[in-house]
């Protein structure tokens, strides 16, 4: 009972820190809102992984795929994940990048040479069908005035991203099995990256990184960390076929909150949730063999 509250509260905590970002992202920008959260997912992460990793059999060649992975994902897909919040909205934005599972997938055959069940070619249908409803639906019925179709790309991008991501972690686990110390390494990476970024990047005062940004965005870099945390210990104490269906509610709750708290800010519609819908179902019909 409690690995599944706490896969439950984990996408609460996903989808609740979202819509705190969407709030005031209006006020700041990717580079300082990603910057905030990856610093706060550092706070967390590293003493968990530092008390819960097993040193003994240290493997450098997982440790260095563990870096690349966190370096593409959240590294780069965290800066395109915020740019689509801001772009296309947080409903659509994050339904789309919820794909990367599909482009995983396709390049776990190409490259890995995975062969997947009949069940997995459903899921990457249901995928495909939800991401054709969206781009229908923002053609129609655009959720923010900044949505177009051709924006859509940001969030493809990023779920690419995440896909190549996952599959460069996978084998990382595979040498070194340490799941969290390998988040907490990516998470490293990606900070360094943003401080790389932000010396290197040409803003006004007002879009510097100040301790307003950290005002704005420390509760919900927080909380994410804390979900991601959540995630990780139901994982390990309960079915994957129990706990993934229960995290992929994550989508839901991003659309929920979006009615409650976002009305001003975006529109929801029937076919938007029925997107939704089609791309979690896809999603947990992947997830398993």
């Amino acid at each position: 009972m409690l690995p599944v509250v706490m896969a439950l509260l984990s996408s609460v905590a996903f989808a609740s820190s979202q819509i705190l970002i969407r709030k005031n992202i209006e006020q700041s920008n990717y580079l300082n809102v990603s910057l905030t959260v990856t610093i706060m997912g550092n706070v967390v992460l590293w003493p968990l992984a530092l008390l819960f990793t097993d040193f003994n059999q240290l493997n450098p060649h997982g440790i260095v795929l563990f870096l690349i992975a966190g370096l593409l994902a959240p590294g780069v897909a965290r800066l395109i994940y915020f740019k689509g919040m801001k772009t296309v909205g947080i409903s659509a934005n994050s339904t789309v990048f919820s794909t990367y599972p599909f482009y995983a997938s396709i390049i776990a055959i190409i490259f890995l040479g995975e062969v997947i069940t009949p069940q997995n070619w459903v899921g990457l249908a249901s995928i495909m069908a939800g991401v054709i409803i969206i781009t229908r639906t923002i053609n129609k019925n655009p959720p923010t005035k900044h949505a177009t179709t051709k924006n859509l790309a940001i969030p493809i991008t990023g779920a690419i991203l995440m896909a190549f991501s996952q599959t460069i972690r996978k084998q990382g686990l595979n040498l070194y099995t340490q799941p969290l110390l390998g988040v907490a390494i990516g998470y490293a990476a990606s900070l360094v990256f943003y401080l790389i970024v932000l010396a290197f990047s040409k803003t006004d005062s007002a879009s510097k990184f100040s301790k307003t940004q950290l005002k704005l965005f420390w509760k919900p870099g927080l909380g994410m960390a804390a979900a991601w945390v959540l995630s990780f210990f139901a994982l390990s104490q309960e079915m994957v076929s129990i706990i993934v269906p229960l995290l992929q509610t994550e989508l839901l709750f991003i659309i929920l909150f979006s009615y409650i708290f976002l009305r001003k800010i975006e529109k929801i519609s029937i076919t938007l949730i029925a997107s939704a819908l089609l791309v979690i179902a896809g999603i947990i019909l992947i997830s398993f063999n």
